[in-house]
């Protein structure tokens, strides 16, 4: 019988493997294979049909439901499955309805945006911020493939006034902030006061806020927004600064203030077993009880 530890060892042998043979194949002469097999592997491990097919520097995994541009061949799960902590985390007190009007501000990839849209239907909007370039390529990639018609992506930073940011260029995205040393992609940046108005927002049914430790700065420019704003979801990031990240990432008493301030009837999820779920803020705004009537 194999040992624990050499189980480990020949999986990472043969992941390392498997990892060799895609990137060989990842070339134009011999991605129509590497697709072949991409589809073979995702339906098998799925067990729902999927397509997979290279286009335009990105490849495209054609689901029944749902089509999801991705760097790799045979990473994205269904819709079902991808959303899923999206569903968990940001629709803990409130699930959008037909005709809300959600802002998502740190769409990242899109993996809430397209749950949002869905949700809210041909009646409702997203508005979907994402401020890193290039993660936004894949975000408004999303959209276009999968005909979100009611999403309006915008490439910005949420922040106290118009302006500009750097943002940190991390491989993996999620983890990009603009609390850095002023290094990175410069970005534009902008008030949710004045997105809000240019797209004739009165009323907004939830934000949904994940921006890796720049809430703090988000909120000073939603001064006016907050007011008209039902329901909120917002990441605080104490737990990087509790794990030995830097002290500008504890933004949960800030945040907390702020919406007790607009009068917010705030709950938390201190029982969650992971540390970054104990950090989010829910809160409901009493004064704008009722769904949206647009």
């Amino acid at each position: 019988m194999q040992q624990p530890a050499t189980r480990r060892r020949l999986r990472a042998v043969r992941a390392a493997c498997a990892t060799a043979a895609r990137d060989k194949l990842d070339s134009p002469r011999w991605r129509w294979l590497l697709g072949a097999i991409g589809s073979v592997g995702v339906t098998v491990r799925h067990r729902q049909p999927c397509f997979v097919y290279w286009r335009q520097g990105a490849w495209i995994h054609r689901f029944h439901d749902t089509t999801i541009p991705h760097p790799t061949c045979a990473e994205p799960a269904p819709y079902e499955q991808f959303t899923a902590e999206a569903q968990d985390t940001f629709l803990h007190e409130y699930t959008p309805r037909e005709g809300d009007v959600v802002f998502d501000v740190g769409a990242g990839v899109g993996t809430a945006t397209i749950l949002f849209s869905r949700l809210v239907g041909p009646t409702g909007r997203v508005i979907a911020l994402e401020a890193h370039p290039a993660t936004y390529g894949w975000l408004d990639r999303l959209c276009h493939l999968n005909a979100l018609t009611n999403v309006i992506p915008i490439q910005v930073a949420a922040a106290e006034r118009a302006g500009e940011l750097a943002i940190t260029d991390l491989d993996e995205h999620v983890s990009n902030t603009v609390l850095a040393d002023g290094s990175g992609v410069k970005v534009p940046a902008r008030a949710l006061d004045d997105i809000a108005e240019a797209l004739g927002i009165d009323r907004v049914d939830l934000v949904k806020m994940n921006i890796e430790g720049a809430e703090q700065i988000a909120i000073k420019g939603m001064g006016n927004l907050i007011r008209r704003t039902r329901h909120v979801c917002i990441s605080c990031h104490d737990f990087l600064a509790d794990d030995g990240g830097p002290e500008s990432m504890r933004t949960k008493s800030v945040v907390h203030d702020f919406l007790v301030a607009n009068g917010f009837e705030l709950t938390t999820r201190g029982d969650a077993p992971d540390p970054w779920t104990r950090d989010y803020l829910y809160g409901t705004n009493p004064r704008m009880d009722g769904p949206a009537t647009s």
